[in-house]
């Protein structure tokens, strides 16, 4: 059985972002673009005001201090008003809730701040010079945000967990955090990636216009071919197919297909996210034999990695990664299968069939 894929949405340019992720975004018609100001060198060392700050109307001299910051939120996420705690907020259906909040500075230290939302999960305080992300270069820019996956030690989908990054600025200090059940968290991860990945900082001055969206290139289609027992799964506005696999005693995996625009980050990144995931320690380098291997399709090179937790994280089981990863003109293709760990090693053969049959017809 074939199944034709026709995205229903572009995609947003990135010039070098990572993870999850990831993480296909929707046009410009069905995302929300924010525009914040964010202070310069020339500027004190004040926070910035809540809410979106419009640049219509300002002087020249005051035009040329600002540079904005933009991301582009989910159109399957839903805006929440902003309050004295939160510059924006989106609620994530059946999976949690993501806040965007500034504060002046260094925000009273990134130690700080990371063991607090340590402490909402049930963590154990660490030392500062313990205190260590994920970086992540923001786009069109020299600055990077800091990535953190903070799970529980439940078994996963039984406690609260939180994906977070921050963004430190000369004036101020931006935080990113999407808070939910962690197997809820996993399951959205890649659309709360690809959320961190279409923030910008303009590197030059702003206009007196409102912020543009990015260029958004066409998905083109895609064409794959699911082995026998495959159910078409719930897809979301990432996804431009989802599949579902039922095992013995309830066990389940998930299948995704999700394109993003641009390089979206190394091998060696995007791996490192995924075994965050499951709990997994980074690995330091590319050559690195666990990172995978290549295999060739008719659609190109793919990258191909497994990774098994080596404790128990989902529902007090172990846990299972299989990706392929194939970089097509100015998309890169993320596949995956995600969940127990002996169901997904039990189609690990199929899954890769499946992705090596991808064609672009």
């Amino acid at each position: 059985m074939h199944a034709v894929l026709i995205p229903r949405f572009a995609m947003a340019r990135f010039a070098f972002p990572i993870l999850l992720s990831i993480l296909a975004l929707c046009s410009c018609e069905d995302r929300e673009i924010r525009t914040y100001r964010v202070a310069t060198d020339s500027e004190p060392e004040t926070p910035a005001p809540s809410g979106a700050i419009s640049q219509m109307g300002q002087s020249k001299s005051q035009a040329d201090s600002i540079l904005p910051i933009t991301w582009q939120a989910p159109s399957a996420w839903k805006a929440e008003p902003p309050n004295q705690f939160a510059t924006a907020a989106y609620s994530v259906a059946g999976a949690g809730r993501v806040t965007i909040s500034k504060l002046a500075g260094d925000g009273g230290g990134l130690a700080a701040n990371i063991n607090r939302w340590r402490g909402q999960v049930g963590l154990e305080t660490l030392p500062d010079d313990q205190i260590s992300g994920q970086p992540m270069p923001v786009p069109e820019s020299d600055k990077y945000l800091l990535l953190f996956n903070l799970n529980p030690e439940t078994p996963m989908g039984k406690g609260e967990g939180i994906f977070a990054a921050v963004l430190t600025l000369k004036s101020e200090t931006w935080f990113f955090k999407f808070t939910g059940k962690t197997n809820k968290l996993i399951e959205n991860g890649d659309a709360f990636m690809a959320f961190l990945q279409s923030i910008r900082i303009s590197g030059s001055k702003a206009s007196l216009s409102p912020a543009q969206p990015h260029d958004s290139p066409a998905v083109p289609e895609i064409k794959v071919t699911p082995p026998e027992g495959w159910k078409p799964g719930k897809g979301n506005s990432m996804r431009v197919a989802s599949f579902a696999i039922k095992g013995p005693d309830e066990t389940s995996a998930d299948v995704s297909v999700i394109p993003l625009a641009g390089d979206s980050g190394s091998i060696l990144e995007n791996v490192n996210r995924w075994r965050s995931q499951i709990k997994l320690a980074p690995l330091d380098a590319s050559d690195d034999p666990a990172l995978g291997r290549k295999a060739q399709g008719p659609a190109g090179e793919f990258f191909i990695s497994h990774m098994v937790s080596s404790e128990a994280v989902l529902d007090g089981k172990k846990a299972a990664i299989s990706s392929a990863i194939l970089k097509k003109g100015n998309i890169t293709w993320f596949f995956k299968i995600t969940g127990e760990a002996s169901l997904v090693e039990a189609n690990r053969e199929k899954f890769e069939a499946f992705a090596l049959s991808t064609s672009f017809p």
